[in-house]
């Protein structure tokens, strides 16, 4: 069961057991000016019995991150408006030796879990969340407060430029299929402006080194070279010299 609390996110708030700690610090702290991770992890360690603390780039999914001693962070001013100060009072605090920490769960204006998303693998159980536009949600919220039926939403990621498309419905939800963004520059050249969502810069280059010499799936090797003109934020991959019109097919099916 302690498995399942750490690594399953409660539906209330959508926060897992570590996250809501270093919610609860950020309000005890009024941490709305930046300071190390260094020190905040301490922090979170010493009021809310944690005992951990990092950021990255869409590059290598956050393996990528700085050590904590220089990499800066804050609480976000949107925070409160999600989480209001007034129901501070309400929720009710979990105590640790004596000590009062962060609450059961928060609850929030509206279904963080929805917006943010979340996954998690525990004793038996997993989950998958996917995230949702702020604005589709607190739209059906209001249609729900009004007594009208809600709308279905899709999945939508801020900022992401591909494809999200329905594939099939079933008893248990839908499912999606989810693709990138792949574009014929010329007979020789292609190039890739967006990959699909949780697949990473890094790993990508090493799958198109992968098959600049051919692998267990693509047997004939039919991109001579490529170059990475993206950046930590940004994709752009042009792969060069594809071979044939079969090969640029399979290319197609990349991203």
């Amino acid at each position: 069961m302690a498995d399942l609390q750490r690594s399953i996110p409660s539906m209330v708030d959508g926060l897992k057991p570590g996250q809501r700690k270093i919610l609860y610090c950020s309000f005890k702290r009024n941490f709305t000016r930046e300071a190390k991770v260094a020190q905040f992890s301490g922090y979170v360690s010493e009021h809310s019995a944690y005992h951990h603390g990092q950021f990255g780039t869409r590059s290598s999914g956050g393996k990528d991150h700085a050590s904590a001693r220089y990499i800066f962070t804050q609480l976000s001013p949107i925070t409160r408006c999600l989480f209001p100060n007034d129901d501070d009072i309400l929720l009710d605090y979990l105590n640790e030796d004596g000590q009062k920490i962060e609450p059961t769960w928060y609850v929030p204006v509206i279904p963080m879990v929805l917006v943010n998303g979340s996954e998690g693998i525990g004793t038996g159980w997993s989950t998958y969340v996917p995230n949702y536009n702020p604005r589709d949600i607190i739209a059906n919220i209001r249609r729900l407060l009004n007594g009208e039926p809600l709308q279905p939403i899709d999945p939508w990621y801020k900022g992401f430029k591909g494809t999200i498309e329905k594939t099939a419905t079933k008893e248990a939800g839908a499912t999606y299929t989810v693709s990138g963004l792949i574009e014929e520059i010329d007979d020789n050249t292609l190039e890739i402006t967006e990959l699909p969502i949780r697949r990473w810069t890094h790993d990508y280059n090493e799958f198109l080194e992968s098959i600049m010499t051919g692998n267990y799936k693509i047997k004939e090797p039919f991109i001579q070279d490529y170059r990475d003109d993206g950046d930590d934020v940004t994709v752009k991959l042009l792969g060069y010299n594809v071979r044939g019109e079969h090969a640029q097919g399979q290319a197609r099916g990349l991203a």
